[in-house]
């Protein structure tokens, strides 16, 4: 990545290393030289003295412009600040580490999985689930952290934007009752977060112990039946299943406000349920027919028993369907082009995702249903394809053009030791070895 990260430190004629106060310094040293008031002919100077006195006092526009150069400071405010907050940068390091981390451990996890299956190992069912144990604890132990960090935090904390928003209306408010509503509304924020924690712990909780559960049975070191052994997936649903409930009350409620009348015909109402629960519905009752064929109580084929799963697709497939007949009656021909291009591209996809995922379920169904001469090394190609791709993806593609800006930003640094900061350099023909005129006078300044 092409970008200059010192222009703004020559015009000041400090270091990539100065200290806010020495670029404190240097901007009242050149504002007192190129203020127009004293030098009219040195109005563009000033402008650009002040320009990068305003980028180098901030923090935060600083670490932007030290990393990206101008082309940063251009983004930020914008859709793509994200991308060129310094911040965020390491965030989304950590984040594809993470993702990297957990998508090999999955790897290694489907392939002590298949070992034990196809009979090449003697390991018990506990040894082949220690990459998800890791998984598991890891999870765990990082929300754990969190909770604990959000109750040793106190009400104090910086300005942002949400509180100037907040403050809209509350002008007429003295200091002790904005201080106070405030300090209520971080308290407020931190509880939403606490709780989100502690919900997050609980269905971690609540995985880790269907896993236990699962790992128990297939040891044998326990006899429960299959309904068992799912009550911790069961008490999970109950969970998604309020949530859900929720969510629909709340989207009743506005599309109701946004109706004629205050009142929702049957089509919509029919769709708003059907949008909202139907995903929970295929899950319950997936989970309810592996419960009934495992337990015995029904023999017949698994392939049979993964129907729920076969209806994605076909819900997938009219919504496409039926996006692209809306795009046929828009009028406007390049939206409507635009639009039927992107449920073709969106077709394709779920094409290519159907064809891994439900060559997966055949598979697995063939080897449940007793075909023991298909391994389940070559049923798992679809799951070591993807998790290969997404891992080349997580921890390797992704963080080396993230690491292209560091070495940009590696190369401007070592430059910048060079400069003297005695020195100025800029773009108006001052000289690069002569001193600042008047500098010794101005020192005190």
């Amino acid at each position: 990545m092409d970008h200059n990260t010192t222009a703004l430190y020559d015009t000041l004629g400090i270091s990539k290393s100065a200290t806010p106060e020495e670029v404190k310094k240097a901007y009242r040293r050149l504002a007192l030289r190129y203020h127009p008031d004293k030098n009219p002919d040195s109005a563009e100077q000033f402008k650009d003295i002040s320009h990068a006195y305003e980028v180098l006092s901030d923090e935060k526009k600083r670490k932007v412009y030290d990393r990206y150069g101008e082309l940063g400071l251009n983004m930020m405010g914008t859709v793509a600040s994200p991308l060129f907050d310094p911040e965020i940068e390491s965030m989304l390091c950590t984040l594809f580490m993470t993702l990297a981390t957990t998508f090999a451990l999955l790897i290694i996890f489907f392939v002590f999985l298949s070992v034990k299956i196809d009979n090449y190992v003697s390991w018990t069912w506990a040894v082949v689930w220690i990459p998800l144990w890791i998984c598991s604890a890891v999870a765990i132990l990082s929300f754990f952290t969190h909770l604990l960090r959000s109750f040793k935090e106190d009400d104090e904390g910086k300005y942002d934007e949400e509180e100037e928003e907040a403050d809209y209306g509350h002008e007429d408010e003295t200091d002790e009752e904005r201080t106070n509503r405030r300090a209520a509304r971080r308290r407020q924020k931190r509880r939403l977060s606490q709780a989100r924690s502690t919900l997050s712990l609980v269905y971690l909780f609540l995985v880790l112990l269907f896993q236990i559960f699962i790992v128990m049975r297939l040891d044998d070191q326990v006899s429960w039946s299959a309904g068992t052994v799912f009550v911790p997936y069961f008490i999970l649903e109950i969970f998604n299943f309020l949530f859900t409930l929720v969510d629909f009350a709340i989207n009743f409620k506005v599309i109701s406000m946004a109706a004629e009348n205050h009142k929702l015909g049957w089509k919509q109402l029919a769709q708003l349920v059907f949008d909202s629960f139907w995903w929970f519905v295929i899950r319950l009752i997936q989970a309810i027919l592996i419960v009934v064929r495992i337990d015995g109580a029904t023999t017949c084929s698994w392939g049979a028993i993964f129907i729920p799963l076969y209806l994605i697709f076909f819900k997938y497939a009219i919504q496409l369907g039926l996006a692209y007949r809306k795009f046929q009656y828009i009028p406007q021909q390049e939206i409507a082009q635009q639009g039927k291009t992107t449920v073709k591209l969106g077709f394709i996809a779920l094409l290519i995702v159907s064809i891994l995922f439900y060559s997966l379920v055949g598979l697995i169904a063939r080897r449940l249903d007793g075909l023991s001469f298909v391994k389940m090394s070559d049923v798992l190609i679809p799951v070591f394809l993807v998790l290969s791709l997404v891992l080349c993806c997580t921890g390797c593609c992704l963080p080396c053009i993230l690491m292209m800006s560091s070495v940009g930003d590696l190369n401007d640094d070592s430059e910048g030791q060079l400069i003297d900061p005695n020195k100025r350099i800029t773009q108006y023909g001052d000289s690069d070895t002569t001193p600042l005129q008047g500098q010794s006078e101005m020192t005190d300044v």
